[in-house]
């Protein structure tokens, strides 16, 4: 008893710890030119009480919930596919044929010249541009377009069905319902829905294996039918985003860590899966004769902390150091520097000039940091504080979700482009102004329920709930989303679409598994 209560206040602790510092320097990066840390950790002690005793009372709260029956009746996983496709419906008539903006352009010029590169996933561009290829050939390219949104919407239906009946094999027909509830009438689920990127496929399987990873970590066996789906939905998952790979390779590493033997069914499914998605996307690749993808994806943070130093403070750098950074990023494409994304100079920075000398960049950032130390953090609190900090007001550059039909980018274009063909052009153009531009950030309230740093604490908030309830099978499956989370932050933006994933994941996190016998999951606790 003494141990768990002792855990439980160190769970509270850490809690509270990380609310206080994101809250304090998340408002000084939102609302000051320069972070100033020694005031933000004052503050942060300052509201440690008082997150802490809001924490104990959620968590407090989480457990005598977690007593409650699991009630609800039957769960049918049709009825949900159903009830989910059919509120997507509106939306893809407002939106017909869909919306086709961000990569879509770059995604279809590989399609239609045969020039393919990895810096898309190879799986989503050739299922894209295939369907619009075969709108073409069947005389409208709008067709194929409008193929591609049924596609998505009927696939991203059939995932949270899916991961419903899963939730319901867990935690019982009501926790299903409600699950199934959220994937129908969230307006995010129907934003995305029609909205073709990578993002949205990604996201719902992303849903769906981590439904079946829960299933079975905390099952007592684990069957060969939920082996597979675990390892097919995590290949397809991995497929349409490598983050997801990193992630599961950590996830699986923190599995056999926590539970070794017990978790080496659980951990081979995860295996196989990232086993499946080098091998498919290596033939994919082999198939297309696709080109790898720019190095500097992985280097936002880095891009934007020399950037910011080579603006602000230039004249304290050598001659050297001033050089290197111009080298990397020639034509002073430096000064192009925005806070919030990385795009701008990323898109002139030169990879080739780092790959001829590694060691000498890597020593230049060194040494800029130990000189600017403030213009490096600040950097990379501007650019990742939107998907931490529970802000008021969407200050990202760029829609919050773009919507509607990319005009840009189709130089290489010489025959009909998708248009608008939408049933309800004043719903579109409101919808893309009021919630695509901002997230509905303007309107009292509601725009809580789309503010980026709110989704992810209610993620975040799960997962400690299962530390505090010593759920610690549970607990390691949460840290799957979390994990991802983290290499989102390396990103080159914190934007709505980039947020979908763990919209997607909150369901399965916040129901309660049931599948583990409560002396087993002591025993689990006890060797924690």
């Amino acid at each position: 008893m003494q141990g768990g209560t002792g855990r439980k206040r160190g769970i509270i602790l850490l809690g509270g710890v990380m609310y206080a510092l994101m809250a304090s320097f998340g408002w000084q990066a939102e609302h000051l030119e320069a972070s100033r840390p020694g005031r933000a950790l004052l503050i942060a002690a300052a509201l440690l009480p008082l997150a802490m005793a809001a924490l104990a009372l959620l968590l407090r709260f989480s457990g005598r919930r977690a007593q409650a029956a699991r009630a609800g009746g039957a769960f049918s996983a049709k009825k949900a596919f159903g009830v989910i496709l059919a509120c997507y419906v509106p939306m893809f008539l407002v939106m017909l044929p869909g919306s086709f903006a961000y990569d879509v352009p770059f995604q279809l010029e590989q399609v239609f010249t045969g020039r393919y590169s990895t810096h898309h996933p190879l799986l989503h561009t050739l299922l894209l541009g295939g369907c619009v290829k075969l709108g073409q050939v069947l005389g409208s390219i709008n067709l194929g377009a409008a193929l591609y949104t049924v596609l998505q919407m009927t696939a991203l239906a059939a995932c949270f069905a899916a991961a419903c009946a899963s939730i319901a094999r867990q935690s019982g027909a009501r926790a299903a319902k409600w699950s199934a509830a959220f994937f129908a009438a969230y307006p995010l689920h129907m934003m995305m829905a029609v909205n073709a990127t990578k993002d949205v496929l990604f996201s719902g399987l992303f849903a769906l294996t981590l439904a079946l990873v829960r299933e079975a970590v905390t099952a007592e066996r684990m069957d060969g039918r939920l082996g597979a789906g675990v390892a097919f939905a995590g290949a397809g998952m991995m497929l349409l985003r490598n983050n997801a790979l990193y992630a599961v390779a950590a996830w699986v590493l923190l599995l056999l860590v926590m539970y070794r033997r017990r978790a080496l069914r659980a951990a081979g499914a995860a295996l196989l899966a990232m086993a499946l998605c080098v091998t498919a996307n290596g033939a994919l690749k082999a198939a297309t004769h696709a080109a790898e993808g720019d190095l500097c994806e992985m280097l936002s943070w880095p891009i934007q902390q020399l950037a910011r130093a080579r603006n602000l403070h230039g004249d304290d750098l050598t001659d050297e150091e001033r050089a290197a950074i111009d080298e990397l990023m020639p034509g002073e494409s430096w000064a192009l520097y925005d806070p919030t994304i990385s795009d701008p100079v990323k898109f002139e920075f030169d990879p080739q000039a780092l790959l001829r000398d590694v060691g000498r960049y890597v020593r230049v950032y060194v040494s800029v940091g130990a000189k600017c130390p403030q213009a490096y953090l600040d950097a990379l609190l501007d650019h990742t504080y939107s998907f931490w900090y529970p802000y008021s007001t969407y200050r990202v550059s760029g829609y919050y979700l773009q919507m509607g039909i990319s005009d840009q980018y189709y130089e290489w274009c010489d025959f009909e482009r998708i248009s608008d063909q939408s049933l309800a052009p004043r719903v579109r153009a409101s919808l893309s102004w009021r919630f695509g531009a901002q997230g509905a950030m303007q309107i009292p309230a509601v725009g809580w329920l789309f503010n980026m740093g709110a989704i992810v604490w209610v993620m975040l908030y799960f997962v400690l709930r299962e530390m505090y309830l010593g759920r610690w099978r549970s607990f390691a499956c949460g840290m799957l989303p979390v994990l991802l989370w983290g290499t989102f932050l390396l990103g080159p933006v914190m934007a709505g679409r980039y947020i979908y994933p763990f919209v997607c994941s909150l369901p399965v996190l916040a129901s309660h598994a049931r599948s583990v016998p409560e002396a087993e999951e002591n025993e689990d606790e006890k060797q924690g």
